[in-house]
C-alpha cells in the first residue's frame, strides 16, 4: 500500500513538473518591429503619376464607392507623367505634363494632417488656395508608390472621384 502511494504520488509529481516545463517551455518569443518609420522620409521624393481611376460618386446602385472605379490612365496619361516632388521643409513642385489638370496649384506648401498617421495631406494650408486630399495608404520610405484621392466639386457638390497613383521615381 506505502508503495502504491508513493508512486502515485510521484507520477504525480513528475507529471505536474513536465507540465510546467512544457508550459514554460513554449513561451512565444517577442517579436520587435523596428524603430518607427518615418511619414516625412517617406514622402520626401520625386513622384511620376502612373494611373488613374475615375469615381462616379453619384451612382446609387454600388454599395461602396470603389464599385464604380474605372480605369482613365490612357485618358490622363498621354505622353510624358506629371511628376511631383515633395520637399521634407514642407515645399511641393510640380512639373507640367499629362496629368497636371487634377492636380492643382504647381508648387506651394505641403504638410501632413498628423505627421505619425497621416490621413490626407494639406496644401497651402491657411491660403484660399488650400486643398485637402485623401491619402488611400501610409507612405514609408520603402513604400514603391503613393496613393491619393482628388475630389472634384461642381457647385458645392462632389461630382467625381479621382484615384491617383504615383510611382517613386
Amino acid at each position: 500500500m506505502q508503495i502504491m502511494k508513493r508512486t502515485v504520488l510521484n507520477s504525480l509529481a513528475f507529471i505536474a513538473v513536465a507540465a510546467v516545463l512544457s508550459l514554460t517551455a513554449c513561451k512565444p518569443e517577442k517579436k520587435e518591429l523596428g524603430p518607427r518609420v518615418s511619414q516625412l522620409d517617406g514622402i520626401a521624393a520625386n513622384w511620376i503619376l502612373d494611373r488613374v481611376a475615375q469615381i462616379d460618386v453619384n451612382v446609387e446602385l454600388a454599395f461602396v464607392e470603389s464599385d464604380t472605379l474605372l480605369d482613365v490612365s490612357s485618358v490622363y496619361i498621354a505622353g510624358q507623367p506629371m511628376e511631383i516632388n515633395f520637399d521634407k521643409d514642407g515645399t511641393y513642385s510640380t512639373t507640367a505634363g499629362s496629368g497636371s489638370t487634377l492636380f492643382g496649384p504647381a508648387t506651394g506648401t505641403w504638410k501632413f494632417d498628423n505627421d505619425e498617421y497621416p490621413s490626407f495631406l494639406i496644401f497651402n494650408e491657411g491660403t484660399a488656395d488650400e486643398t485637402r486630399i485623401n491619402m488611400l495608404s501610409p507612405i514609408r520610405p520603402q513604400d514603391p508608390n503613393l496613393a491619393i484621392k482628388v475630389n472634384k466639386f461642381c457647385n458645392g457638390e462632389r461630382t467625381v472621384s479621382y484615384h491617383l497613383w504615383y510611382n517613386r521615381k
